[in-house]
């Protein structure tokens, strides 16, 4: 038996936004996110989040899903534009919506009284509209908004969560929202944007991070990092290696390097330069504000130097044509997930004290393509390419365990197929397909076998393939 740590986490995840549909009690476009999915061209098969997997009534069924698979954690996201309505078009958070608390509420109690585990985010990815509208994460006041939110819901649900995330992937949002343009707001290479983006994300988890520890002291409170290595294509190239080592100054090291510093820290020494002054002054509150690493990971970007027009500052990525690629286009590189754990987030792993941050895999999962009108047979279901990702990224975890890593636990994305953002309904991470027209839940093949693993804390001996040999 390879067997993890006793008292190892095993849960799965899933957010707001990707699984709860749009029920009559909320408004169906008070988020940026919502009114982003109705305009045609942003969404890759046209559909929206409308449905989805209609979460927020069905909760109490799925959650049964958790004791079927032996999972003892369960990771959920606030709805951030329902709680905080705007109550008079003011744009200013002037009322929360006691039914939106009352809802999570319930939902964490039914999750204790299960015997799971919670881990909670304040932001994925979804602002409301009424701050969307004046500048989003560029207005001074979100940042203040975002500190008041988790004062309220450490407040209401004191007792409820174990883990506490306030933001979820900062730099992907950053990136995709104002450097690709793929995600609200919508801006392509606004790199100043970004920059104040990011500056003001960090002033939110510092306020959000003070918020909850005010509220209870003993929390555990951090961030989702989405870490991929960066590799240079040719790596003869001084080009190459200059892009993989931009992507990974920003888009990896950037936001934990921040926290554990306590001020922003721009790896730019040789231009914009009249951009991050401003920015670099100290943040109170900031440092050391991150009680365990929250690692999303999924895949890695091989990089090259783009001579095109218009320029890009992180290059551009590819994956070699040789290598298979799961529906996002993302190859399995399990060992990449090795390093990470055991060398490239070494810097973070003691905080200014000395105490040793726990790990916790907080999103990991394979994405398949099927379209979302499909309902009957047996479609989906055997998908023994998730349960070779799931296996090989397992044994990565066991062996970075082995040689040092404190990982306390793995978090699966996703526990249901859910909306994927510019994606749409077609990309499925599930562990449990969701025939979106009759809204029936099947368990795949690799929630079996996850199942199993849960149960028994551990693979069976013989079961190694795809792993690292080490």
């Amino acid at each position: 038996m390879i067997t993890f740590p006793e008292g190892f986490l095993w849960g799965a995840a899933t957010s707001h936004f990707q699984v709860e549909g749009n029920p009559s009690e909320i408004s169906t476009r008070c988020s940026d996110w919502a009114e982003w999915t109705v305009a045609d061209g942003r969404i890759a098969d046209r559909t929206t989040a409308d449905q989805a997997c209609q979460f927020f009534n069905r909760y109490p069924d799925d959650l049964e899903l958790l004791n079927q698979l032996n999972l003892n954690t369960f990771r959920i996201s606030l709805n951030w534009p329902a709680i905080c309505p705007d109550a008079n078009g003011s744009g200013l958070l002037l009322s929360i919506d006691s039914g939106q608390i009352e809802h999570y509420r319930q939902l964490l109690r039914r999750l204790k009284g299960q015997g799971i585990k919670t881990f909670v985010t304040l932001f994925h990815f979804c602002l409301p509209k009424r701050l969307a509208d004046r500048g989003g994460w560029l207005n001074p006041a979100t940042p203040e908004e975002f500190g008041r939110l988790a004062e309220i819901v450490a407040r209401e649900y004191k007792g409820l969560v174990d883990y506490w995330i306030t933001l979820n992937e900062p730099l992907a949002y950053t990136y995709q929202g104002y450097i690709c343009g793929a995600w609200p707001p919508g801006l392509k290479h606004s790199y100043d944007d970004a920059f104040q983006c990011i500056h003001n994300m960090l002033k939110g988890h510092a306020l959000a991070y003070q918020a909850i520890h005010a509220e209870d002291p003993h929390a555990r409170v951090s961030y989702t990092m989405h870490w991929r290595p960066f590799i240079a294509r040719n790596k003869l190239s001084p080009t190459d290696q200059m892009v993989r080592h931009l992507r990974d100054a920003v888009f990896n090291h950037l936001f934990p390097k921040s926290v554990q510093s306590g001020k922003l820290q721009f790896p730019f020494p040789f231009s914009l330069k009249k951009a991050v002054e401003p920015l670099s002054g100290t943040i109170p509150g900031l440092k050391d504000a991150m009680d365990y690493l929250a690692i999303n990971y999924y895949t890695r970007d091989v990089c090259e130097f783009s001579y095109e027009p218009p320029f890009d500052l992180f290059g551009v990525k590819t994956v070699k044509s040789e290598i298979e690629v799961n529906g996002m286009g993302w190859e399995s590189y399990p060992e990449g997930l090795y390093n990470v754990l055991t060398e490239e987030i070494a810097p973070y792993r003691f905080d200014s004290k000395g105490f040793e941050r726990p790990i916790i895999i907080t999103e990991n999962g394979y994405a398949s393509v099927f379209p979302a009108d499909m309902t009957d047979g047996n479609w989906s279901l055997d998908d023994q390419a998730r349960i070779s990702y799931l296996k090989s990224h397992l044994l990565a975890i066991h062996e970075a365990i082995k040689h040092g890593a404190n990982v306390q636990g793995y978090l699966h994305w996703a526990l249901l197929d859910n909306f994927e953002w510019s994606e749409g309904l077609r990309i499925r991470f599930g562990l449990v397909r969701v025939a979106y027209p009759t809204q029936v839940r099947t368990l795949r093949q690799s929630a079996h076998y996850y199942a199993q693993i849960a149960r028994q804390n551990g693979l069976d001996a013989g079961d190694t393939g795809n792993g690292l040999a080490r």
